[in-house]
């Protein structure tokens, strides 16, 4: 059995090649032995060399079609599984029913008529399409597909070197979403599952007898139309996966998300031959993914002895530093208070010190001439005296009269 991520890349390359011309769908990445098929893991890689801006261009639109093709994989689902009466040959008829039919879920969704699950969900009328697209009308669009194009060209590099996986489809199981792939998961469409509703399509294993499509309910529809939009994917995903499937490098995807409108606006400004055959040839330098650094973890202390030991070291580690830069110099602190203490001491020894001297010198003299020299005039008015404060500003005090004054004096 084929497994779930193969069984989605067949789809993708069976709709991808629907707007190609010719009859060997994207010609450039062909040549060079691009596959398509990002399921199967190559051994041998191309040289990123062969990445030119030719084969950049013909993955992104592979990608954009996919895209955009949603309402064929829902109407393909449906076809497969109902009895619909619609001519899949006649692209006019193909293409009408299946946007009638995603419009008429989207009308749903927008008037949330959805959330009754188990509602009858009423189909295209038929009968009025075969009226409508019986006659072609002049000026009516409607897209044509390449019903010639050769599919397995683009398969044939993952046919010789493949590693298929080990998951493998089956009935009772379905896809889920996930970051970076999908996972399987039972029952994840449960609507489906029980009113007997394939997701998987093989036209070599069609029913021959096919459900009423009367009991379709709109719980199936949804879960038709996300299975759809599993099928579509992302272009930025799509050209990452194939990219990494054949180089063997990680697209940036935002990068690549800023330069795709740059690379798209070159080509449109090529207006000669010369220039357009210079600008495809031209090799695409891939912005590779970098891996993210891991951010380092804060410590867990569990205990505090281990918040102290670990303080200890921060404050050993931080002397070590300051002795290192200077080795000479005293770095340790002194209180300022304590310092003016120590230098008022000094000076009061070195004071008493000079008196003690001074004495012994005048033994000699006599008492009264002594005592004249130790008269002192003392004034009745102290002087004024200004306590310093650092915090408030340097203010003298006012004298409001002279006469005030006139008696410091």
């Amino acid at each position: 059995m084929e497994n779930i991520d193969e069984y989605i890349w067949q789809r993708r390359i069976h709709h991808g090649v629907r707007q190609q011309k010719g009859t060997v769908p994207f010609p450039e990445s062909v040549k060079v032995g691009l596959d398509f098929n990002a399921a199967l893991e190559r051994k041998e890689k191309l040289d990123p060399g062969l990445l030119t801006n030719a084969v950049l261009l013909e993955l992104c639109a592979f990608a954009k079609t996919v895209t955009q093709s949603k309402m064929y994989f829902l109407l393909e689902m449906l076809d497969f599984n109902f009895d619909l009466g619609v001519d899949l040959d006649n692209d006019q008829q193909y293409y009408e029913y299946a946007r009638r039919a995603d419009s008429k879920i989207k009308d749903q969704i927008r008037n949330k008529t959805h959330q009754r699950n188990k509602d009858k969900f009423s189909l295209p009328d038929i009968s009025f399409l075969v009226k409508i697209t019986a006659n072609e009308h002049p000026g009516h669009y409607y897209p044509k597909r390449n019903k010639m194009v050769d599919t397995s060209v683009l398969t044939d590099g993952s046919r010789k070197t493949a590693e298929p996986q080990k998951t493998e489809i089956s009935e009772d199981t379905s896809m889920v979403k996930i970051p970076g792939g999908l996972r399987v998961k039972a029952r994840s469409y449960p609507y489906c599952e029980d009113l007997g509703v394939s997701l998987f399509v093989r036209p070599e294993d069609a029913p021959k007898d096919k459900l009423d499509p009367n009991p379709l309910t709109n719980g199936v529809m949804l879960e038709l139309l996300d299975f759809s939009r599993v099928l579509c994917g992302t272009q930025n995903r799509i050209v990452h996966d194939l990219i990494k499937q054949n180089f063997g490098t990680k697209l940036d995807n935002t990068f690549f998300s800023s330069q795709l409108p740059k690379l798209l606006g070159r080509k449109y400004a090529c207006f000669r031959t010369n220039d357009s055959e210079a600008f495809q040839k031209e090799t695409y330098e891939i912005k590779t993914l970098e891996p993210k650094r891991r951010k380092r973890k804060a410590p867990d202390y569990h205990n505090l002895e281990e918040l102290v030991a670990s303080k200890r070291r921060e404050t050993l580690r931080l002397d070590n530093v300051n002795a290192a830069v200077c080795p000479d110099s005293d770095l340790s602190y002194r209180c300022p208070v304590d310092c003016d203490t120590e230098m008022q001491l000094e000076s009061e020894a070195a004071s008493e010190k000079m008196v003690s001297d001074g004495c012994s010198s005048e033994a000699s003299f006599s008492l009264d001439v002594k005592q004249e020299e130790e008269e002192v005039f003392v004034s009745q008015v102290k002087p004024p005296t200004y306590n310093f404060n650092p915090i408030l500003p340097k203010i003298l005090p006012k004298h409001n009269s002279k006469s005030s004054l006139r008696s410091v004096y």
